[in-house]
């Protein structure tokens, strides 16, 4: 079958790296969680990004993601398989000094997180 199985693909997605961002290219809120992550901290292995507005079936996988996190709006951050929220909510932990160690504890032995540390 031709047919798009976004439950397969959603698996997929997240067999690439323990972290992934769900997102939209244009969205502010994705850039500003993107731009977070990538130069404030240094995750191993690398998230995988996924741009849910440039993806074939994006409007399939987001319904997908809202009904299997109960979150509907971009950016989503998954931690091994978990929905951890968006850019509200890891912008309020960074900025409580909390966010190495949230990450650190949803990614459990299969990421590295470390903060880069800025002049």
């Amino acid at each position: 079958s031709t047919e798009f199985d976004a439950a397969r693909e959603f698996k997929e997605i997240l067999s690439l790296s323990p972290v992934a961002i769900f997102s939209k290219s244009y969205c502010p809120y994705s850039k500003k969680l993107k731009d977070l992550l990538q130069t404030s901290y240094d995750i191993t292995p690398q998230p995988t990004v996924v741009e849910l507005d440039l993806h074939k079936f994006g409007k399939e996988l987001q319904d997908y993601i809202a009904s299997v996190s109960g979150r509907r709006t971009v950016p989503n951050l998954f931690v091994n398989g978990v929905s951890r929220g968006g850019s509200d909510e890891m912008s309020a932990l960074h900025a409580d000094n909390k966010l190495l160690d949230e990450l650190s504890a949803w990614g459990g032995p299969k990421v590295k997180v470390e903060k880069i540390n800025r002049p």
